[in-house]
């Protein structure tokens, strides 16, 4: 017999080897389903056969169709077998690039480093104190080095914010859900400014960076550094509204248009109110007529309603 006639025999009786040796409760789950697809494929094979084997004269025309079926069932479990080594390939590929994805994604960063910015902008404190930042918050010394620099200002106003910035460590350090810590990068002034240092103290600690400053931002995230920019987070948490929808706002002030009055919601969204130069001072039920988002945030446009006022 030839090498193929043997294949062709050893396809043929392998399955029942396997039942006589009790090899079958062996079997992997893959090879399972393998020779489950061989032997149903081979069967669908057989039906199609069987339309023109029955028009075979006599006998043959009966028996032909089941010794096709019972021929075709063991050649299409051993075929689909033998495909097992490129399934498993194919499966471990597939397997492989999503372990890629999911290990490319970065990790949680440990640490938060406050920027000057973020600690004089003061909602820093709530923030962490909320819960939101699920890391150690860290002080570079340099920026309480910064931050002391400008309490001193001859400037009134920067020597307050300075002070503020100085008054609201203090409080993240006394928070015993925060735990502001001050630590050292090992630099000096000579090595750069205060936002290189930020940048390449984050590089190195693989730690984020919370600030206000955009300048800042567009750059660390030039440099891969996760960014928490809290006026990007003010803008994400302000109060959805929807054309359509009532609101009862102050109108406290004259808008750039000539009949415009403008008031603010609670979350100090903006919203001008048409026709309600006429009305400032008073309490006014809007209905909000569309929402727009401009860099500073997200502007509503309102025109009275037309009930009076109530309060």
């Amino acid at each position: 017999m030839t090498e193929a006639a043997f294949r062709f025999w050893d396809w043929l009786i392998q399955p029942v080897t396997w039942i006589r040796q009790g090899i079958w409760r062996s079997l992997s789950t893959l090879e399972i389903l393998l020779g489950g697809f061989g032997l149903v494929a081979a069967l669908v094979a057989a039906s199609l056969l069987s339309t023109v084997l029955d028009n075979l004269p006599g006998a043959a025309g009966h028996f032909a169709p089941i010794g096709v079926a019972i021929l075709l069932a063991p050649i299409g479990i051993g075929v689909a077998l033998g495909r097992r080594a490129e399934v498993e390939r194919f499966v471990n590929t597939v397997r492989g690039r999503a372990e890629s994805v999911t290990l490319s994604r970065p990790p949680a960063p440990s640490e938060v480093i406050l920027d000057t910015s973020a600690i004089i902008d003061g909602r820093i404190a709530e923030v962490a104190s909320s819960g939101f930042i699920l890391a150690n918050v860290v002080v570079p010394r340099f920026v309480l080095d910064e931050l002391r620099r400008v309490a001193d200002s001859s400037d009134s106003l920067r020597r307050g914010r300075g002070r503020a910035g100085l008054e609201l460590l203090t409080l993240l350090q006394s928070d015993a859900a925060v735990g502001a810590e001050v630590v050292d990068d090992g630099s000096t002034e000579s090595d750069g400014d205060v936002d290189a240092r930020l940048v390449r103290m984050a590089v190195e600690r693989g730690a984020a960076l919370a600030l206000t400053d955009a300048n800042l931002a567009r750059v660390a995230e030039l440099e891969g550094v996760r960014t928490l920019n809290l006026n990007v987070l003010a803008n994400a948490v302000k109060t959805n509204v929807l054309p359509g929808e009532p609101l009862t706002v102050e109108v406290i002030e004259r808008g750039r248009g000539e009949d415009q009055g403008v008031g603010y919601l609670a979350d100090g969204t903006m919203v001008v109110v048409e026709e309600g130069a006429d009305v400032i001072g008073e309490m006014r039920s809007l209905v909000v007529k569309r929402v727009i988002q401009t860099q500073a945030g997200r502007m509503v446009f309102a025109q009275l309603a037309a009930e009076e006022e109530i309060g």
